[in-house]
This record gives structure tokens, sequence and C-alpha cells, in this order.
């Protein structure tokens, strides 16, 4: 065997829920009534000469929603793969259409653990030499900015990355593409678990590779970033006819397009060094907040009888001022919500944060605590020193939105409920950039 050959695992096990049980990703989220496409846990193991290992995992649910539920998933991965946590990266792909675990009965929180520790322990299994290589194309179609729909809503970080995975050989193994996009085109009305979008993605993808080759998407800054829909129209569960079965079909199709014409360019090595660094970091929270408790409670009032005035009208049902009305309460009521928090003393001044960062070779996986704005992961690829980085969200458990700091001048709805300061996303980008330079020494 050839000593300088990286080792490479990969693994794949179902986390669907075996019952109907209550869903999560949207204030009006049901109970699911049945199973559209699985739900997966994904996961790849890299080792170099040194011995040196590392541990992604790609799981497909909404977030978690505490540390400590991530911590019990890490702890277990770590049992069976003999990696240490700090060495693992938890990291959900945020459908909209997958369970409740934080409130799920007990007997599914077990399965749900056992069940992505399983993912890596088949990857232990299957541990083998193989090669890797890395390449970035950009996709400007399927993913868009929520938040600049009227301004044509481009991406601010369309770059899609792809890894591509061989045995020694050079028979593909398996693909991994990196992209950040909410997968939440289907609803609230929505009853049955799905991976949204990429599972159409992964199942065009696989239709051209092979059914047996692993294929993960890895989900990267989303938080201002989904297929095209307003997030305030979302939230109040405005009737948007686009999201549908056949809508998700079509934009996974759009990425799995992308990834299969791309994918082939791309060049492997064996011979890898492999590195992990995890630190933390505090990040500010909220150091003051624009209104008093009262203001927010009068504000709230206020269009909350305006609404209730005009949905009284028969000539304004289904009326995009309804809507307009709706999406106002909304967002005073985030807001008087935080400004309770704020006011009473509820929120601390800052939050301890973990940084995770990861290299293979010239490549390296950074985490993002929640679901971060794209032009804050970007500002990070930016002054990476590595040829390719990917920036991985909601990892080990969830936080919050964290907008840019210009974001706060125009409000809305990732805004209003961020419990972040203005400045916590250059505290994160400044921090994860010195996190990232250790492992470039």
């Amino acid at each position: 065997m050839n000593q300088k050959n990286i080792k490479i695992g990969l693994g794949e096990t179902v986390i669907t829920p075996t019952e109907n049980i209550q869903m999560f990703g949207f204030a009006r989220s049901q109970v699911a009534t049945g199973v559209h496409d699985e739900l997966h846990s994904r996961c790849l193991i890299v080792e170099d000469t040194d011995g040196n290992r590392i541990v992604l995992l790609s799981v497909s649910i909404c977030e978690l929603l505490f540390r400590e539920t991530a911590d019990k998933v890490r702890e277990a991965v770590s049992k069976v793969s003999g990696v240490a946590k700090e060495s693992i990266m938890l990291s959900n792909t945020h459908t909209h259409a997958g369970p409740d675990v934080e409130n799920a009965p007990i007997e599914y929180k077990e399965y749900f653990v056992s069940q992505i520790a399983k993912s890596a322990k088949q990857a232990m299994q299957n541990l083998a030499p193989g090669r890797i290589g890395v390449g970035s194309t950009v996709q400007l179609e399927v993913g868009k900015n929520r938040r600049r729909l009227l301004y044509g809503g481009l991406h601010p970080d369309p770059e899609l990355i792809i890894i591509k995975i061989e045995d020694l050989s050079g028979k593909l193994r398996g693909i991994l593409f990196n992209y950040g996009c909410h997968p939440a085109t289907l609803d609230w009305r929505n009853t049955l678990y799905s991976e949204d979008w990429p599972y159409y993605a992964i199942k065009g993808i696989k239709e051209e590779v092979g059914k047996d080759i692993w294929v993960c998407y890895l989900q990267a800054a989303e938080g201002n970033i989904n297929t095209g829909y307003n997030s305030l129209l979302s939230a109040i569960g405005a009737y948007m006819p686009v999201r549908d079965y056949s809508y998700i079909e079509y934009k996974g199709k759009q990425m799995a397009e992308t990834v299969i014409n791309f994918f082939p360019n791309i060049e492997t090595e064996a011979n890898l060094k492999v590195q992990a660094i995890d630190e933390y970091h505090n990040l500010t929270l909220r150091k003051e907040f624009p209104v008093t408790i009262e203001e927010a409670e009068k504000h709230l009032a206020e269009v909350q009888k305006k609404l209730n005035e005009l949905e009284k009208r028969s000539e304004y049902e289904g009326t995009k001022t309804l809507d307009k009305l709706r999406t106002q309460v909304f967002s005073a009521t985030q807001t008087l919500n935080l400004a309770k928090e704020f006011h009473l003393g509820k929120l601390p001044q800052n939050e301890s944060t973990e940084i995770q960062a990861f290299r293979i070779g010239e490549t390296v996986f950074f985490s993002l605590p929640g679901e971060i704005f794209s032009e804050i992961a970007l500002a990070i690829k930016k002054q990476s020193p590595f040829k390719n980085s990917l920036p991985v969200g909601l990892t080990n458990g969830y936080y919050a939105y964290m907008p840019t700091k210009e974001e706060f001048i125009d409000g809305d709805y990732e805004v209003d409920g961020s419990k972040y300061s203005p400045e916590a996303g250059d505290e994160l980008v400044k921090a994860t950039v010195n996190v990232i330079k250790k492992l470039s020494s």
C-alpha cells in the first residue's frame, strides 16, 4: 500500500420517524401524515497518513435548538469512530419538512442519535485508501436573496463547491456539494417528510452516476437565501402556489445538472494533510434596542387593530393588502418579544460560540453557528488563505439568524427576531479567519 494515501469512509442512514410526529420549520407546522422521501444522516470521514481524522455529518432536519442535543450526537459519533468530539462537525440541512427533534417522543430522540452514530459507524467500516478532489463553479438559479427580490434577488455568493471522492483506481465513490440555500420551498401546508429540493438534486445526480454512489448536500450560509419567495410572507403562511413538489423538483434538477456537468473536470489527489481546530469565541448580543416595551406594545396594537378591521371586509379577502398587514403584525410581535427579552434583562451581553475549521489538503471547512447571512460567509472565504473554503451552516446546535451590520438598518423578519448585535457578523468573520489561519501554519 502507498503510505501517502489518505483514507476515506462514507456512511448513510435513514433518520425518518417511523411514526407521524410534529414537524418543524414554520410557526404553523403540522403533525406529519406520511413520507414523500426519506430523511438521512450522511457521514464523511477522512484520515491522513499520520492518523489525523475528521468527521463531517450532514443531517436532513431543520435544526437542533440546543447545544446539548448536538453534543449527545457528537459524543455518540465519537464512540463509534474514535474521533474526538472537537473533530466532529455536525451540520443540519435545514429542511422545513422534517421532525421537531427537540420536542419529539423519547423513542425518536434515541433513534435519531443512534442512526446518526450508525452512519459514522458505516463510514468507519468502509474506511479505505482513496482520492479527493475539489472544484468550484456557480449556480445562479437555485438560490435567491429573499430580502432583495425587488432588486433582482441575486445570490451574494452563488459559489457551488463540489468534492469528488474516488478509490485508488479512480472509480467514483462519492460526491459532496456545498451551497447556501434554504430547503424550505415546501410551506407549512405540507405534511409529508421530505429533504425538499436537495432530495431531487441528490436523486438526479444518482441517476447519472449510479444509485450506489454516496451523494451528500452540505448546507452553506443560507440566512437570507431561499428558492425565491419573501420570508415574511412565508412566516405568515401566505398562499404561494409555487411552493409545491413540482417546484422543488425543478430546483433540484437545476442543481443536479450543474453538479453533473462540472464534477468530471475535478482532479483528485491521494496525499493530503488532515487537521482540525476547535475554539470558542464570544459574540456580542444586542447592546441596545430601538424601542421600549411600551412602544413595541403600542405599535403591535395599532397594526393588529387595522388588520382586524380589514379582515371583516369581504373585498379584502385574498388581497396583498391583507398579506402586508399580516406581515406587519408578525414583525411587530417579533419586535415586542425581543424587546421584552432585552429590557427585562434576559438577554446576556454575549454568547460563547464554537468555531471549527477542518483542513483537507488545500481545502478548509469552517463552521457557522446557525443561519448566517451569505455575505458574512463570503467575507470569511475572501480572507481565507486556502484555495477552497467551504462554509458549513447550522453546526453543532442552533443559535439564531445573524444578519450583516448593514441589514439592521432595513430590519424585517431575519433582523427583528435576531438576538445578535450588529457587530456580531464582523466579530464572527474576524474570529473564524483567525482560526482558519492557524490551520495554514
